[in-house]
């Protein structure tokens, strides 16, 4: 019995090393008891496996953070949702322990004997069924849920459940599709980029499921198929959920916070200040900004105001709205140029193209000719007269150049 006690002991003081670290540690010797839940997804094809220890690299359970909550009723009947970071990727992994799913709130840490049960879909959902009795221990409470990635085009989520199913996803600025007077949160609820759909589903007695759903929001919750195999979202509480509203129509007149000038910045995180990074948060939203930053240096001798953004020499760049304009687009105008007046950007010319999206950023359609930048001290101006119906967002390219491109004062007008 002594003998049981310590070896438990001992897996649990491994669980909480691995499941609470933020780092990797390269840990040699024997075989780990703990096998990822990235691993153990891997070996599922499809059909029902019984899960055996020499096929798991020797290790019989697994660990991770619990982000279901059924505190709030808004949790799958009978399933734990656990996650968990390893290797640089979190994964998640549903637990099918029945009534039992009850005594597990969201942020508490566990380990789970899965040798000998069993990974199957039911009911469109991965998970671990057949679990013995006592197969869940739970380490400790608190910890936070990580969300694994936030995004304006659910494309990126839906195109790669493998990745997303069974762990937290926040969906930015999501529309209610087809919303009517009084909707709430009850049943299933499409949520929309304009472009791809994912199902919010809130169970009748949860305790948000009569309030008022935004028609315009940011919504967080846990990924996962339902029976139809659609890509659906479980909030938690109404927590998980922060409503906006669209700005008012006004036909040719600028979109809010257009013309957008890069002065201002996001409170969080930090500006972006380098080529490296992908994104970055202005007043008019997200913007796709791999390959330049804004920057406010004087050498800068043509932007308006402090800040442009300048795109980085040698390499193709995209200056991107990770977002939608909701009512089209009447007129688009932008200035650009040579970024500097020094010899690194005398390397003319510098092509650039315009392009705009109706489809969230799936395709793309050039606007008018490919635009030259020839002159180095020249600062250009270019506007396009639209007729663009329905959302809409643009893009900025330049092509390979040895010379770097700003960019400024970026506006749209509504249609």
């Amino acid at each position: 019995m002594m003998k049981k006690i310590l070896s438990i002991c001992l897996l649990c003081a491994i669980a909480l090393l691995v499941c609470s670290c933020k780092k990797d540690e390269k840990i040699t010797g024997k075989p780990s008891p703990l096998i990822a839940i990235a691993d153990l997804k891997s070996m599922f094809k499809e059909q029902p496996l019984v899960l055996k220890s020499d096929e798991m690299m020797g290790a019989s359970n697994i660990c991770g953070i619990v982000i279901s909550d059924p505190a709030n009723g808004n949790a799958p009947s009978g399933l734990v949702i656990v996650q968990s970071y390893r290797r640089k990727q979190l994964r998640g992994i549903a637990l099918a322990l029945g009534a039992d799913a009850a005594n597990y709130t969201a942020g508490d840490s566990i380990v789970v004997k899965v040798e000998g049960a069993t990974l199957q879909r039911v009911n469109g959902v991965l998970q671990v069924t057949q679990l013995s009795a006592g197969a869940v221990s739970k380490i400790s409470a608190g910890h936070t849920q990580k969300i694994n990635t936030a995004a304006n085009t659910f494309s990126t989520i839906t195109a790669n459940m493998d990745i997303y199913e069974s762990t937290l996803v926040q969906l930015r600025s999501a529309v209610v599709e087809n919303m009517v007077v009084g909707q709430t949160f009850a049943g299933d609820v499409p949520l929309s980029d304009w472009a791809n759909t994912v199902i919010m589903h809130t169970e009748a007695n949860a305790s948000f499921a009569a309030k008022p759903v935004p028609g315009l929001g940011d919504y967080t919750g846990i990924a996962m198929f339902n029976a139809s195999k659609q890509t659906t979202l479980w909030l938690r509480s109404d927590k998980d959920y922060i409503g906006q509203s669209l700005e008012p129509y006004k036909p040719n007149q600028l979109y809010a916070n257009f013309p957008e000038g890069w002065e201002s910045h996001a409170a969080s995180p930090a500006r972006k200040s380098s080529y490296t990074g992908s994104t970055d948060v202005f007043p008019s939203g997200e913007w796709l900004m791999s390959d330049m930053y804004s920057i406010s240096s004087a050498n800068l001798t043509n932007k308006n105001g402090t800040y442009a953004v300048m795109m980085r020499n040698g390499v193709a760049a995209n200056l991107t709205m990770n977002f939608n304009l909701p009512y089209g687009a009447s007129k688009f105008s932008f200035y650009y140029g040579a970024a500097t007046q020094s010899a690194t950007d005398a390397p003319l010319p510098i092509t650039v193209k315009v392009e705009y999206s109706q489809d969230a950023g799936n395709t793309w359609t050039q606007l008018g000719d490919n635009l030259l930048v020839s002159v180095q001290s020249t600062k250009y101006f270019k506007e396009y007269t639209l007729n663009l119906k329905g959302p809409v967002r643009f893009r900025i390219s330049k092509d390979a150049a040895n010379a770097r491109l700003f960019v400024d004062d970026v506006a749209v007008y509504q249609n």
